[in-house]
Formats: structure tokens, sequence, C-alpha cells
């Protein structure tokens, strides 16, 4: 097993760190690693664990805009990995959020995934800075091949 952190990665964690920082307190970066244990899902074909940038804006309480890139830094060549964008809606609960999304992503750029049309993701997560989450993801139409997967995401801002 190796690790293939390359250059586009550390410039990208660089940049998820500078822009939260620079950016208005509503907008929050954050890179997060997760795993899912099972490791048994149809649409995403990375090796575990796997990574990810993004970065959200809350336009109400309910409601999330986010983009993410999704990739593992233990699986070489993964470029340009997986990359979504869209909206979830919360329902926050003190510290603890449950949430439902719709996004969208182009397969014949992203690498690796089997998705088809619009994804689902279905949550939970817990904290403000440093966020312990799971959540399922997965292409609308076939939702019981996506990837369930508990992490950690931190976030700059």
């Amino acid at each position: 097993m190796s690790i293939c952190v390359g250059v586009n990665t550390l410039l990208a964690t660089a940049a998820t760190i500078m822009i939260g920082e620079v950016t208005p307190e509503s907008v929050r970066t954050y890179v997060a690693l997760n795993v899912d244990p099972w490791d048994n899902n149809a649409q995403i074909n990375f090796e575990e664990p796997m990574g990810s940038f993004g970065i959200e804006y809350d336009i109400h309480t309910n409601i999330r805009l986010f983009a993410e890139h999704i990739s593992s830094p233990m699986q070489c060549k993964d470029y340009p990995g997986i990359n979504h964008t869209g909206v979830k809606f919360l329902a926050p609960i003190n510290d603890l959020t449950v949430y439902s999304g719709i996004s969208i992503n182009n397969s014949d750029f992203d690498n690796n995934d089997n998705f088809d049309g619009p994804l689902v993701s279905l949550g939970v997560e817990y904290g403000k800075d440093f966020k312990i989450y799971a959540e399922h993801l997965a292409a609308i139409e076939k939702i019981e091949d996506g990837r369930t997967s508990f992490g950690l995401k931190v976030f700059f801002k």
C-alpha cells in the first residue's frame, strides 16, 4: 500500500486553507478524510480511505450550497477524481445536523466513478470547526449501489 499525494493535492490543500481564511466567515472550506468500512459500493472505484476538499455556504438555516472534490490519497493516477456541486437541505439540532442533498457531476470528466445522472447524499454531521460525519453518496437512480462513509472534516473560515 502506497500513499500518492502529488503536487495537485498539495496545491489544492493550500488553496482550500487560503480561500477559507480570506472569504467571509459564512463561507467555509474544508479538507476531509473518510472511509467506507465495507468498501462494497458499485459506483466509486477508489481505494480506501478517501479524501475531499470542499466549500460550503449556508444561505439559510436549512439550505447549504456546496462544491466538493473527492479522490484517494492511497491511489495513484486518480486525477481528476470526482467533482460535484449542489444543495443540501439541513435539519440542525444543536451541534448535530441531519441532511439530504442533490448534486450534479460530469462523469465524462471525472475519473473512477460509475455515476449516471444527478447524485443524492444523505448524512449526519456533528461539530463546528471539526466535524465527525457519516454520509451515503449515490446516483439517484441507484441509491442502493452508493458509498456509505464515515469521516472527519476540518474547516477553515
